[in-house]
Protein backbone atom coordinates (compact mmCIF):
# COMPACT_ATOMS: atom_id res chain seq x y z
CA UNK A 1 0.00 0.00 0.00
CA UNK A 2 1.33 3.42 -0.91
CA UNK A 3 1.64 5.94 1.91
CA UNK A 4 1.80 9.72 1.88
CA UNK A 5 3.02 11.82 4.82
CA UNK A 6 -0.31 11.65 6.68
CA UNK A 7 -0.44 7.86 6.34
CA UNK A 8 3.16 7.47 7.51
CA UNK A 9 2.42 9.62 10.57
CA UNK A 10 -0.76 7.65 11.26
CA UNK A 11 1.26 4.43 11.30
CA UNK A 12 3.91 5.94 13.61
CA UNK A 13 1.19 7.22 15.94
CA UNK A 14 -0.33 3.72 16.03
CA UNK A 15 3.02 2.28 17.13
CA UNK A 16 3.19 4.93 19.86
CA UNK A 17 -0.39 4.28 20.96
CA UNK A 18 0.13 0.53 21.17
CA UNK A 19 3.39 0.99 23.07
CA UNK A 20 1.54 3.24 25.54
CA UNK A 21 -0.90 0.40 26.18
CA UNK A 22 1.85 -2.21 26.55
CA UNK A 23 4.17 -0.16 28.75
CA UNK A 24 2.68 2.09 31.39
CA UNK A 25 6.04 3.09 32.87
CA UNK A 26 7.62 6.49 32.31
CA UNK A 27 10.14 4.93 29.90
CA UNK A 28 10.38 6.29 26.38
CA UNK A 29 11.78 4.66 23.28
CA UNK A 30 13.20 5.79 19.97
CA UNK A 31 13.02 4.91 16.30
CA UNK A 32 15.09 6.47 13.51
CA UNK A 33 13.48 6.56 10.07
CA UNK A 34 15.52 6.51 6.84
CA UNK A 35 14.89 6.20 3.11
CA UNK A 36 12.05 7.65 1.09
CA UNK A 37 9.72 7.85 4.08
CA UNK A 38 12.27 10.07 5.86
CA UNK A 39 12.37 12.40 2.85
CA UNK A 40 8.56 12.50 2.85
CA UNK A 41 8.52 13.33 6.57
CA UNK A 42 11.12 16.06 6.00
CA UNK A 43 8.89 17.42 3.21
CA UNK A 44 11.67 17.14 0.63
CA UNK A 45 9.75 14.79 -1.66
CA UNK A 46 6.02 14.44 -2.09
CA UNK A 47 5.76 11.04 -3.72
CA UNK A 48 4.12 8.16 -1.94
CA UNK A 49 6.26 5.41 -0.50
CA UNK A 50 5.53 1.72 -0.04
CA UNK A 51 7.44 1.24 3.18
CA UNK A 52 8.89 2.81 6.26
CA UNK A 53 12.52 1.92 6.91
CA UNK A 54 14.21 2.24 10.29
CA UNK A 55 17.95 2.02 10.79
CA UNK A 56 17.85 2.09 14.57
CA UNK A 57 15.17 1.49 17.21
CA UNK A 58 14.90 0.62 20.87
CA UNK A 59 14.75 -3.15 21.33
CA UNK A 60 11.50 -2.85 23.29
CA UNK A 61 9.56 -1.59 20.26
CA UNK A 62 11.01 -3.81 17.52
CA UNK A 63 8.15 -6.32 17.71
CA UNK A 64 5.60 -3.52 17.26
CA UNK A 65 7.58 -2.13 14.33
CA UNK A 66 7.38 -5.55 12.71
CA UNK A 67 3.60 -5.72 13.27
CA UNK A 68 3.21 -2.32 11.57
CA UNK A 69 5.51 -3.34 8.70
CA UNK A 70 8.24 -0.89 9.61
CA UNK A 71 11.31 -2.42 8.04
CA UNK A 72 14.27 -2.96 10.34
CA UNK A 73 16.21 -4.94 7.72
CA UNK A 74 18.08 -1.84 6.58
CA UNK A 75 20.80 -2.38 9.17
CA UNK A 76 22.74 -4.18 6.40
CA UNK A 77 23.00 -0.76 4.74
CA UNK A 78 24.42 0.79 7.91
CA UNK A 79 27.79 1.12 6.16
CA UNK A 80 26.15 3.67 3.81
CA UNK A 81 25.78 6.07 6.74
CA UNK A 82 28.59 7.99 8.42
CA UNK A 83 29.47 6.61 11.87
CA UNK A 84 28.24 9.75 13.62
CA UNK A 85 24.80 9.98 11.97
CA UNK A 86 23.14 9.93 15.41
CA UNK A 87 24.62 13.39 16.06
CA UNK A 88 22.42 14.81 13.28
CA UNK A 89 19.08 13.08 13.78
CA UNK A 90 16.00 15.28 13.45
CA UNK A 91 12.93 14.81 15.67
CA UNK A 92 9.67 14.20 13.82
CA UNK A 93 7.18 16.73 15.18
CA UNK A 94 4.26 14.49 16.12
CA UNK A 95 2.53 14.27 19.53
CA UNK A 96 3.78 10.89 20.74
CA UNK A 97 3.88 9.71 24.35
CA UNK A 98 6.14 6.64 24.43
CA UNK A 99 8.10 6.54 21.18
CA UNK A 100 10.17 9.43 19.89
CA UNK A 101 10.58 9.23 16.14
CA UNK A 102 13.48 10.79 14.25
CA UNK A 103 14.86 10.93 10.74
CA UNK A 104 18.52 11.01 9.84
CA UNK A 105 19.70 14.32 8.40
CA UNK A 106 19.07 15.24 4.79
CA UNK A 107 22.81 14.99 4.11
CA UNK A 108 22.97 11.49 5.63
CA UNK A 109 20.02 10.45 3.46
CA UNK A 110 21.73 11.78 0.33
CA UNK A 111 24.93 9.88 1.17
CA UNK A 112 23.01 6.63 1.61
CA UNK A 113 21.11 7.16 -1.65
CA UNK A 114 24.33 7.97 -3.52
CA UNK A 115 25.68 4.64 -2.28
CA UNK A 116 22.76 2.65 -3.65
CA UNK A 117 21.79 4.71 -6.74
CA UNK A 118 18.59 2.79 -7.49
CA UNK A 119 16.30 4.64 -9.91
CA UNK A 120 14.02 5.90 -7.14
CA UNK A 121 17.04 7.01 -5.08
CA UNK A 122 18.38 9.04 -7.99
CA UNK A 123 14.94 10.59 -8.54
CA UNK A 124 14.70 11.46 -4.83
CA UNK A 125 18.05 13.24 -4.56
CA UNK A 126 17.66 15.05 -7.87
CA UNK A 127 14.58 16.75 -6.47
CA UNK A 128 15.11 20.52 -6.22
CA UNK A 129 13.81 20.59 -2.64
CA UNK A 130 16.60 18.18 -1.72
CA UNK A 131 19.65 19.62 -3.46
CA UNK A 132 18.78 23.26 -2.70
CA UNK A 133 18.50 22.41 1.02
CA UNK A 134 21.84 20.64 1.36
CA UNK A 135 24.75 21.81 3.47
CA UNK A 136 27.37 21.00 0.81
CA UNK A 137 30.31 21.42 3.22
CA UNK A 138 28.76 18.87 5.56
CA UNK A 139 28.00 16.59 2.62
CA UNK A 140 31.67 16.74 1.52
CA UNK A 141 32.73 15.70 5.02
CA UNK A 142 30.17 12.88 5.22
CA UNK A 143 31.22 11.47 1.85
CA UNK A 144 34.82 11.39 3.13
CA UNK A 145 33.69 9.72 6.37
CA UNK A 146 31.79 6.98 4.55
CA UNK A 147 34.59 6.50 2.01
CA UNK A 148 37.10 5.85 4.77
CA UNK A 149 34.70 3.62 6.66
CA UNK A 150 33.73 0.08 5.76
CA UNK A 151 33.00 0.37 2.02
CA UNK A 152 34.87 -1.89 -0.36
CA UNK A 153 37.24 -0.25 -2.84
CA UNK A 154 34.68 -0.76 -5.60
CA UNK A 155 31.82 0.78 -3.57
CA UNK A 156 34.05 3.63 -2.40
CA UNK A 157 35.06 4.47 -5.98
CA UNK A 158 31.44 4.27 -7.17
CA UNK A 159 30.32 6.60 -4.36
CA UNK A 160 33.00 9.18 -5.19
CA UNK A 161 32.08 9.09 -8.89
CA UNK A 162 28.35 9.35 -8.09
CA UNK A 163 28.94 12.21 -5.67
CA UNK A 164 31.21 14.20 -7.98
CA UNK A 165 28.67 13.87 -10.79
CA UNK A 166 25.84 14.89 -8.43
CA UNK A 167 27.82 17.86 -7.11
CA UNK A 168 28.69 19.08 -10.62
CA UNK A 169 25.02 19.01 -11.60
CA UNK A 170 23.36 20.46 -8.51
CA UNK A 171 25.72 22.53 -6.38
Amino acid sequence: MEMNKAEIIKRLMSVDNDMSLLDTTADTYSCIIVGGSALVLLEKIYRSTYDIDSINASDEIKQLLEIYNINMNVSAYRINFPDDYLNRIIPIDIPTKKVKFYTVSLEDLVVSKLCSMRDKDVEDIENELVYKSLDWNLLDKLIDDVCYGMLSDFDRNALVINYNHYKERFK
